[in-house]
């Protein structure tokens, strides 16, 4: 048996050295650094640039700009019969447009910079589409564009498709068809044709979060479409976990790992495939930004007579949302701003002399730091604020308590939740900082019940929260009430 396995091994290196390394490279195209220490079971996560490649639909929950650089240090064990000195190279981009959707681009490339070398580059572009269809549905879809150089010059074109289902905070679901076309590389090469492999995925991940840590597990399986005499259905499993610390902190810490096993399709061969992974991350929080380092490390995926053959990748991703959340931070009028003003406190205005002037009905003046209300556009909403819990538990009822301290007529109004304090007011931007929004046409009602509801489906969660109240009139001034702390049992 092991004999067998041996003649398979070899006539497949001796494949790979003739017609080309994209047979090789097609079973590990999946290389995103964070993808590369769980598996592909990593589609049902797959919210960064990279993750367009695991599934396209992914990228429908990243809501705000991301760029991300990727250097991997692969074994050149199976690629070549002399010494090599492999590389791979990822670059990859979201752009995020809140009626538009996001568009992502990645370009990946493979080969040696060994001189001479037996391998051909391998050089792709992927050019992703994901939009939310409503707040639990989101799809997506990826053209490739593969191009084989140094050797030979031969490219083809090929399609995926994902859709990812987020029925609830905790869950997330994910179904991808990858190489759909199954596309013929051409020309040809020395009467060898090559097809890319086709595969569909099913992919899963549970979720459990704490205040300062959360866990993801995660499994998948994946059926691949492959051979050149005939087909060959093979299928893997891939279970992992990804694990964060300090989510709410300054500077956070990750760990992954996963395992795939199986059997899958090298040219016309069926191996037996077993490939553990790992990894690793850094996070560090810029108040608005965040940038992350990525490490990963996989073993080779085949028989092999060397003890440990491993792959190295090291990725750098900047913009939003460093720390992944699946737990409702990427939904519309959902975000954690613990993390970006936990200490800060909004400032009342610098008001003396003339400037002074009395909120309205109360005859009462503010003073204090920083930039006055009327030059942020808003002036005092005179309202006695506060907040009580009727209902503890998983899932908390509470009362807002709007008193009105005299007279203003309000065309609408919005009560907007936080974790923290806002320093600076970004009306642009506020929306997506909020814990929850709830708003009314008119004027503020003595009493606002909410059932704590978050708009994914989830509900809010025990820890401390601020609240406050902005409105508008008919004649487009604004009002701001002051601030107003609660606490979820």
């Amino acid at each position: 048996m092991k004999s067998s396995t041996n003649i398979k091994v070899s006539m497949v290196i001796v494949v790979l050295i003739v017609s080309s390394v994209l047979t090789y490279a097609d079973n590990d195209y999946l290389a995103g650094t964070r993808g590369e220490g769980i598996g592909f079971a990593y589609s049902a996560l797959a919210d960064e640039p990279t993750g367009a490649l695991y599934n396209p639909s992914g990228a429908a929950f990243i809501k705000g700009w991301q760029a991300q650089m990727q250097y991997q240090n692969p074994t050149d064990y199976g690629l070549s019969v002399i010494e090599e000195s492999a590389y791979g190279g990822l670059a990859g981009f979201n752009y995020y447009h809140e009626s538009l959707g996001n568009i992502v681009l990645n370009s990946h490339q493979f080969g040696s910079f060994s001189e001479p070398t037996s391998i051909t580059t391998l050089s792709s572009l992927n050019l992703s589409y994901a939009r939310l269809i409503n707040e639990q549905w989101a799809a997506g879809a990826g053209f490739k564009y593969m191009m084989e150089s140094n050797f030979s010059d031969r490219s083809v074109f090929d399609l995926d498709l994902g859709l990812t289902w987020r029925p609830m905070a905790k869950i997330s679901l994910a179904a991808v068809g990858e190489n759909l076309l199954k596309a013929e590389l051409t020309p040809a090469i020395a009467g060898f044709s090559q097809h890319l492999s086709r595969k569909f995925r099913l992919a899963g991940a549970y979720h459990y979060p704490k205040e300062n840590f959360s866990a993801s597990l995660i499994a998948g399986w994946q059926l691949e479409q492959a051979g050149e005499i005939e087909t060959n259905n093979t299928s893997l499993f891939n279970a992992g976990t990804e694990l964060w610390f300090g989510t709410h902190s300054d500077v956070s810490l990750g760990l992954r790992g996963g395992y795939t096993y199986g059997k899958s399709t090298v040219y016309i061969a069926e191996l037996d495939y077993n490939r553990w992974s790992g990894g690793a991350s850094i996070n560090f929080d810029f108040h608005g930004r965040d940038l992350r380092i990525d490490y990963a490390i996989r073993s080779f995926p085949f028989e092999s007579t060397e003890d440990l053959v491993v792959d190295h990748s090291l990725s750098f991703t900047y913009g939003w949302g460093g720390i992944p959340d699946y737990y409702g931070q990427h939904m519309e009028d959902t975000y954690d701003l613990t993390r970006y003003e936990k200490e800060q406190t909004w400032q009342a205005p610098v008001v003396t002399g003339e400037e002074s002037f009395s909120e309205m009905g109360s005859g009462q003046t503010f003073s204090g730091r920083d930039v006055s209300p009327k030059k942020k556009g808003y002036a005092r909403l005179n309202l006695e604020t506060e907040a009580t819990q009727l209902i503890t538990g998983s899932k908390p009822r509470l009362v807002f308590y709007l008193r009105p301290d005299g007279l203003l007529k309000l065309s609408g109004w919005k009560l907007y939740i936080f974790t923290a304090k806002m320093k600076d007011w970004q009306e642009d931007a506020v929306d997506d900082f909020a814990v929850h929004v709830i708003e009314g046409k008119g004027i503020t009602p003595l009493t606002v019940i909410w059932n704590g509801q978050l708009a994914n489906g989830s509900f809010i969660k025990p820890g401390k929260y601020y609240f406050v109240v902005v409105g508008d009139d008919s004649y487009g001034e604004k009002y701001m009430s002051k601030w107003s702390k609660f606490k979820i049992e």
